[in-house]
């Protein structure tokens, strides 16, 4: 068999420019393509793994933490972090929310400006 590699992460919104724009600069990303007005790539710098932002119609947020008969999360971001009061700040100047409810106390679950829920977690030495 073949090796399988990731290659991107595709995340729906209603608004795909504002959240690809979000994570350009939460991640020092940039734009490496354009999907005909649907969507864009951002590329990472120093990984091969691209962030896709795609248009989705009728798009709504999940709720986290989960409540039954509610939109859950699909998937979620873990982002390793020098600094985690740093990048919980930089997170929050740039338009995420950090999660009411938090469980693990290493570890802060923040909002991106679509809902999604992603993970800043201290980077292990």
């Amino acid at each position: 068999m073949g090796n399988i590699s990731l290659a991107c992460v595709s995340i729906d919104s209603a608004d795909f420019r504002a959240l690809a724009d979000f994570y350009v600069k939460l991640l020092d990303g940039k734009i490496a393509h354009e999907f005909g007005g649907h969507g864009v790539s951002v590329s990472l710098p120093g990984t091969d793994i691209n962030l896709n932002f795609l248009e989705a119609e009728g798009y709504g947020p999940p709720v986290w933490p989960e409540e039954p008969g509610k939109q859950q999360q699909m998937e979620h971001l873990d982002f390793f972090v020098d600094n985690l009061d740093e990048s919980v700040s930089r997170a929050v100047e740039l338009g995420a929310t950090k999660a009411p409810q938090q469980f693990i106390p290493e570890i802060v679950v923040m909002l991106d400006p679509a809902g999604h829920p992603f993970c800043l977690i201290p980077k292990p030495h």
